[in-house]
This record gives C-alpha cells, sequence and structure tokens, in this order.
C-alpha cells in the first residue's frame, strides 16, 4: 500500500482535478480556482503522468473524464466535501450555552465565586448567568437551571448538600480582652450581630442560651443587615461573630479566622435542586458542586 507522503504533493492538483470535472472546462475550473488555464492544464497533465492514467478526453470546447478520471471523481469528490466539512466545523465557535444558578448572597459571595473559576475553565463553553437572592426564585417562571437552597426543610426535589454548624469566630488581629476558651469568655467581648431577616438560630441570643449564659444584650457590639458584611468585618478584626461551614472554611483553612473550640451548634441546610429538565449543562454543573459536599455527614 503506498504511503501517504508518496501522493501528498498532488493534494493541490486532486482539488484542480474535480473542479475539472464538474465544470468539464479547464477555462471555467480556472476562473473558480483564481489560477490560469494554463495552470489547470498543467496540474492534470502532472496529475496523469504521476498515476500514468489518462484522465480527461480533451475536446474543443470541454472535456470529458475517461472511464479512470470517473472512477478517480467518485472517490475523490466525496473524500474532499468530507474534509472541507470537518475543517469548517473546526473553525466554527463552538456553541456558548448559558446556565442559570441562583444562591443566597452570602452562598454566592463567600463559597461560590472563589471556586467558580475551577468549573468554567473544565467547562469553556458553558456561560454562567449567576442570580443572587436571599428569596426562593420559582425555578420554571425565572428559568432557574440550578438552585442553591437553604433552609430547615428539604427543598422540593433537592439533594442535601452540608449541614451549617456554627461557632464563634474571629480574626486573629482581634484585640480580645481575654483569652476565648469558653462561651462565658465572650460576655464581654464586641460582639457581631445580625438583624432583620435571620432566623433566631443564626443569632447571639439563641447561642448563648443553648451554652446556658444570659446574652449580655443587644446593645453590645456592632449589628449587620448582612451575613456577608459581618463575616467580612470579622475578617478585619472588628469583634467576634456567629458562623459555620461551609462558609467560613476557607477562612479559617487560610488562618484569617479562627474558631472557638466549643461544640458548634446545628442549623439550616444546604440543599441542591436541578430544574426537571433536559439539560447536560445543569447535570455537569450539579455533578461539578456535589463533588465540594461528597464527604459530608448525611
Amino acid at each position: 500500500m503506498a504511503k501517504p507522503r508518496e501522493h501528498a504533493h498532488l493534494l493541490r492538483h486532486l482539488v484542480v482535478f474535480v473542479t475539472a470535472c464538474r465544470t468539464e472546462n479547464f477555462t471555467r475550473a480556472a476562473e473558480e480556482l483564481g489560477v490560469s488555464r494554463v495552470a489547470v492544464s498543467r496540474q492534470i497533465g502532472e496529475l496523469e503522468a504521476h498515476l500514468d492514467t489518462r484522465l480527461f478526453e480533451r475536446g474543443h470546447r470541454q472535456v470529458h473524464p475517461t472511464h479512470a478520471g470517473a472512477e478517480l471523481d467518485s472517490v475523490v469528490t466525496p473524500a474532499l466535501a468530507a474534509i472541507t466539512e470537518a475543517l469548517d466545523r473546526m473553525r466554527e465557535p463552538a456553541p456558548v450555552r448559558r446556565l442559570k444558578v441562583t444562591a443566597t448572597a452570602a452562598f454566592a459571595n463567600l463559597w461560590l465565586m472563589p471556586r467558580l473559576a475551577s468549573f468554567i475553565t473544565g467547562h469553556p463553553s458553558i456561560e454562567i448567568d449567576l442570580i443572587v437572592s436571599d428569596r426562593n426564585l420559582d425555578l420554571d417562571d425565572d428559568g432557574i437551571d440550578v438552585a442553591i437552597r437553604y433552609g430547615p426543610e428539604a427543598a422540593p426535589g433537592g439533594v442535601r448538600l452540608t449541614q451549617e454548624f456554627i461557632a464563634p469566630v474571629w480574626s486573629t488581629t482581634y484585640e480580645a480582652q481575654t483569652a476565648l476558651r469558653a462561651p462565658e469568655d465572650l460576655l464581654s467581648e464586641r460582639l457581631l450581630q445580625l438583624s432583620g431577616k435571620y432566623r433566631p438560630q443564626a443569632r447571639w441570643e439563641h447561642w448563648f442560651t443553648q451554652c446556658g449564659l444570659a446574652f449580655p444584650g443587644a446593645a453590645k457590639g456592632i449589628q449587620f443587615d448582612s451575613y456577608t458584611t459581618m463575616l467580612q468585618a470579622a475578617i478585619e478584626g472588628q469583634g467576634v461573630a456567629l458562623a459555620g461551614n461551609p462558609l467560613v472554611d476557607a477562612y479559617l483553612a487560610d488562618g484569617r479566622l479562627v474558631r472557638m473550640e466549643t461544640p458548634p451548634l446545628p442549623r439550616d441546610v444546604y440543599w441542591l435542586v436541578v430544574r426537571a429538565h433536559d439539560s447536560p449543562e445543569a447535570a455537569a454543573f450539579a455533578a461539578w458542586i456535589a463533588t465540594f459536599f461528597s464527604g459530608s455527614a448525611p
């Protein structure tokens, strides 16, 4: 069997050949290819010499493939068409597929955004539309593909990711009045408190009660209506905050925050909800985010 490189120099000749077969005229073939008629005639002659076979019957104004020429054309024309189609497909940019994801402000800012680049790198053809909302958007009405819910009850169709456990956290730059080893050590500290929409389990009153202590009062400390802002204040050394996994995991790991070694209190659960429609993009995102919580206790 002949090796491809033995005929490689004739690939251009084959393009001229199939054009001449289709037009049955060297002049029209030359016009289509943007070359001279002499160049077409020369390349056809070189191809015939290489094959030692006559490929065309030449007339005054037309040429007609010989039996050998027609046989060669029946193979080369579909092969070149397939190659052209493959090259055109590769030149076309991959279609962009958009995926709408919703999450709470705290989860989106503190957990998802620092990790989202890894998903985008692994799935370059998927573009993310991130909708940040602390209320549960309707997946069908709002066209949401994937939602990360947070609450005490199972979200409809939701898969459990992990449960949050909260504990006091603070920055190493925070100037505590005493060593913070036990709940009673916090009674005289500056507490970063949540106000507004947050449930009682997120507040210091509940935590002190669970520890058997009287809450020192809302007047002592700074109040925030945003979990994200409260945690940022803790990172900057403004006081002690109640916070939990998975939102503070990275800050504990890199030492920006430390946590009191008391039994953490359970709070709500993070749920992964995928809209019931056939979306490989949503399936890919759900599989990606689930890997971060595969070791979480049920």
